[in-house]
């Protein structure tokens, strides 16, 4: 609910008053770096190349997080963020890649190298195919049941026929008389 009352004071501003300038202070519960590192869908580090007020050419360094995107990209900042030729970035722009937009509360951040902490094992440049997950795809999960259930079943058929059940007979009975 509390996201549904910023939704609409937001609406009411932007109606009134227009757009001004964002700041960090006007973003509600600001998380860290190192958590919107681990949870946006897309994270990277670069320089800008150009900038002309509304659209930043972006020259892309590192990939963090999300799909593999070209060294050269746009990015379009939202409500007031502006950008600085020649400097370097960490970017967390939102996942509609053509072009790229930066949210005004996203945790896009001028570069700093105690950001290097953050840097997770798996970034890699641009051009480069995101490592696939250390968990298995579901085919291969499925791949391996099914070759473990034909094993298990080969095993029991070899089993009964060299141990095969006798056969059941209904007038069998046991002499109890000693």
């Amino acid at each position: 609910m509390k996201w549904m009352s910023l939704l609409v004071l937001a609406l009411m501003a932007a109606a009134c008053g227009g757009a001004t300038p964002v700041s960090d202070s006007d973003c509600a519960d600001p998380e860290t770096v190192a958590e919107r590192v681990r949870f946006e869908s897309i994270v990277v580090k670069g320089v800008v190349t150009d900038w002309d007020g509304t659209t930043a050419q972006f020259t892309i360094e590192e990939i963090w997080r999300g799909p593999d995107l070209p060294e050269k990209v746009e990015i379009v900042p939202l409500e007031g963020r502006a950008f600085t030729t020649g400097e370097r970035y960490l970017v967390f722009p939102t996942d509609n890649p053509s072009p790229l937009a930066d949210a005004p509360c996203s945790a896009t951040t001028r570069w700093d190298e105690s950001l290097a902490e953050y840097r997770p094992a798996t970034a890699r440049v641009p051009g480069v195919a995101p490592a696939e997950d250390a968990d298995l795809p579901w085919e291969w999960v499925l791949a391996l049941a099914a070759l473990a259930a034909g094993f298990l079943g080969t095993r029991r058929l070899i089993e009964r026929r060299r141990h095969p059940e006798p056969e059941w007979n209904p007038d069998f009975r046991f002499d109890d008389s000693d």
